[in-house]
């Protein structure tokens, strides 16, 4: 790409002055896409996951004991309630760790890459632009 921009400041397609501007902003994407690299391919280790998974585990388990006397008859409920969140917190730490795939959770970047191509292709009044990515099954990959 930087190749290309080259390319069009020397026949003139592109002005000197907005040149280095369209050179720092290729930079600034090269960078957030090797942050977004390095997410990807970072392992979580798997001792943390079960560290996590039994800690949650220990904590509900001895809930009770510690509310007893102030909740009473009502610690079922509360205990419950309480370990639903913190179970759920707990599967939602398993779901984000991996936020870049195909699965209904994670991050729609067919439909955001789309949606960009779609609007630079508007800014340079292209007529030929692709369709609008749809979601599938209720879900927009």
């Amino acid at each position: 790409m930087s190749r290309d921009l080259a390319i069009a400041r020397d026949r003139r397609w592109l002005s000197e002055y907005n040149h280095p501007f369209l050179e720092a902003q290729l930079n600034e994407f090269s960078n957030i896409l090797g942050g977004c690299e390095r997410i990807k391919n970072t392992p979580i280790p798997f001792s943390y996951s079960v560290l996590t998974h039994r800690i949650v585990a220990a904590y509900c388990l001895s809930l009770p004991f510690g509310l007893v006397e102030t909740t009473g008859i009502l610690t079922p409920v509360v205990v419950l309630m309480i370990s639903y969140a913190f179970f759920e917190l707990d599967a939602i730490g398993d779901e984000i760790e991996s936020p870049f795939g195909l699965q209904p959770n994670d991050l729609a970047l067919t439909a955001i890459s789309r949606n960009i191509e779609i609007n630079l292709l508007e800014l340079i009044n292209d007529a030929d632009q692709p369709d609008i990515v749809k979601p599938v099954d209720d879900i927009l990959i």
